[in-house]
C-alpha cells in the first residue's frame, strides 16, 4: 500500500514536471522510456523535545506558543532519482518532494537538480549543495531550534541580541547562516552548479577527489527568485537615541566553493578521510545605517567579501568512529561600523562513535566564537537499528552561551546554560 502510494506521488511529480518543461517538449511528442532507472526513497522523523535554560524570564521559557520546556517536532520528505544511460554517459533528474516542512540539511533529501555522469566526473545543474558543502567532514552542532538565543538576559536591555555561531559548515547551501547575524534568507538555497572529478587513484589503498561549484548571484533561488535579497534581522532598532538602526544585505555574486578530499585505507579495518573545503564570494549589499526612522538618505557602509574554509578528519577503526574539523568564516559580511566587539568567527568541533551490533553511541564536542561571543556544547547520542529503516534514538546535550549584543562594545558578556533532552523515531524507506 505504501509502495502504491509513493509510485502514485512521483507519477503526479512527473506530470506537473512535464508540464512544466515547455510546449517544445510537448509538441515533439518524445515517447516514454521504458527501461528509465527509477530510485525511490522517503523518511519521516518524530522528534519529542525537552530544553531547560538558565536565565530566563517567565514570558521567555515557552518552546511552543502555550507550553513550556517541552514540543513535538516532525521531518519527513520524499525523493526520486530517474536515469538513463546512453553509451558511457549516465544522465538523469533528482525530484525532491517536501510535504510538511522546509529544506533538509541531509544532502540526500534537498535539492532537485540534473546530473550528467561519465568518465568525465559528475555535473551537478541547479543543486541547492554547493561542492564545499557537501565535500566537507564535520562533527557536532547545537540543537538550536530548543534553545533562546535572544533572552532579556543576553540581550541587557538592548533592542537586537547577541549573535551566536550554533551550526557548523559554509554559508552557502547550509543552514549556518540562520546563525550568522541571525540572517533572514529566502525560502530556497540559491542555485549552483557543481563539479565533481572522478575518485583519482594515487596508490591501490589512495584516492582524490576535487569539486568546485559557481553560484552567479546568491538571490537567484532557482524559479521565480532572482530578485530576492538577503537581509539581516539588524534591521530591527539599536537602541540608542541617535540611531534608529541599521540593514545589512548579504548577497553575494560570483561566489565559487572547491573542495579535495582524500581517502585511504590503512588496513582491512582502518580508513581514513580527509578534506579542505572553502568558498568565496562578493558582497553586492552594504550596511545601511538609518540615523532615525524616517531617515530618506542612510549612510552605506562597505561588507567583507564572503571567505570561508573548512578541515576535517575522519578515522574509522575497527568499531570505533573519530571524526574532528575546524571552520573559520573570517570576516564575511561584517562591517566594523556595526560589529563593533569583533568582526571574526570560527568555530570547532571533535566526536567520537562506537558501533555494537544495531546501536551506535556517539559523544561530540562544539565550540564556536562569533564576534567574541562564545559557545560550546557537549551532545551524547545513543540510537539502535530496531529493524530495517526503523531507528530510535535519544539524545542529550548540555551547552553555555557567552556574550553581548555585538554593536554594544562597552557591555560586559553574561552567560546562560542549559539542556536539551530529545526522544525519536526516524524512519528511513
Amino acid at each position: 500500500m505504501l509502495k502504491r502510494k509513493i509510485t502514485s506521488l512521483i507519477g503526479i511529480a512527473a506530470v506537473l514536471t512535464s508540464s512544466a518543461v515547455g510546449a517544445e517538449v510537448q509538441s515533439d511528442k518524445y515517447p516514454v522510456v521504458s527501461d528509465l532507472n527509477v530510485k525511490l526513497g522517503a523518511y519521516a522523523a518524530f522528534e519529542a523535545g525537552g530544553s531547560r535554560q538558565s536565565n530566563l524570564k517567565s514570558t521567555e521559557k515557552n518552546l511552543s506558543a502555550n507550553r513550556d520546556g517541552f514540543l513535538f517536532y516532525n521531518d519527513t520528505a520524499l525523493f526520486a532519482t530517474v536515469s538513463n544511460k546512453h553509451e558511457e554517459v549516465e544522465y538523469g533528474g533528482k525530484i525532491i518532494l517536501v510535504p510538511t516542512s522546509q529544506r533538509k540539511n541531509i544532502p540526500s533529501y534537498n535539492g532537485s537538480h540534473v546530473f550528467i555522469k561519465s568518465e568525465f566526473g559528475h555535473m551537478e545543474l541547479g543543486s541547492p549543495i554547493p561542492v564545499a558543502q557537501k565535500m566537507m567532514i564535520s562533527d557536532g552542532s547545537v540543537p538550536g531550534k530548543y534553545i533562546k538565543k535572544a533572552s532579556s538576559y543576553l540581550k541587557q536591555n538592548k533592542e537586537h541580541g547577541p549573535s551566536f555561531l550554533t551550526g557548523d559548515g559554509h554559508f552557502l547551501g547550509d543552514n549556518i547562516v540562520a546563525d550568522f547575524d541571525k540572517a533572514k534568507y529566502s525560502k530556497e538555497p540559491p542555485r549552483t552548479i557543481n563539479y565533481y572529478t572522478p575518485n583519482f587513484k594515487i596508490s591501490d589503498s589512495t584516492k582524490v577527489q576535487v569539486g568546485v561549484s559557481y553560484t552567479p548571484d546568491s538571490s537567484n533561488t532557482g524559479a521565480g527568485g532572482a530578485n530576492e535579497k538577503t537581509t539581516s534581522s539588524a534591521t530591527k532598532k539599536i537602541g540608542l537615541d541617535d540611531l534608529h538602526k541599521f540593514e545589512i544585505d548579504k548577497s553575494v555574486t560570483d561566489a565559487v566553493t572547491a573542495g579535495v578530499k582524500l581517502e585511504q585505507k590503512i588496513s582491512d579495518d582502518i580508513n581514513f578521510k580527509l578534506a579542505l573545503t572553502g568558498e568565496y564570494g562578493k558582497t553586492k549589499g552594504k550596511a545601511k545605517k538609518y540615523i532615525s526612522k524616517d531617515d530618506k538618505n542612510p549612510s552605506e557602509h562597505k561588507l567583507a567579501n564572503l571567505r570561508s574554509y573548512n578541515i576535517g578528519g575522519e578515522l574509522k577503526l575497527n568499531d570505533f568512529t573519530f571524526n574532528a574539523c575546524y571552520g573559520n568564516l573570517g570576516k564575511s559580511f561584517t562591517t566594523p561600523e556595526f560589529h563593533k566587539s569583533g568582526t571574526k568567527s570560527h568555530y570547532y568541533n571533535a566526536g567520537a562513535a562506537y558501533k555494537y551490533g544495531q546501536t551506535t553511541t556517539k559523544l561530540s564536542y562544539f565550540g564556536s566564537e562569533q564576534y567574541k561571543n562564545k559557545v560550546s556544547s557537549v551532545k551524547l547520542n545513543i540510537s539502535h537499528i530496531l529493524a530495517p529503516g526503523l531507528k530510535p534514538y535519544v539524545e542529550i546535550s548540555s551547552y553555555t552561551l557567552k556574550g553581548k549584543p555585538e554593536f554594544h562594545k562597552e557591555l560586559k558578556s553574561k552567560s546562560t546554560r542549559g539542556t536539551v533532552a530529545l526522544l525519536g523515531l526516524k524512519l528511513t524507506l
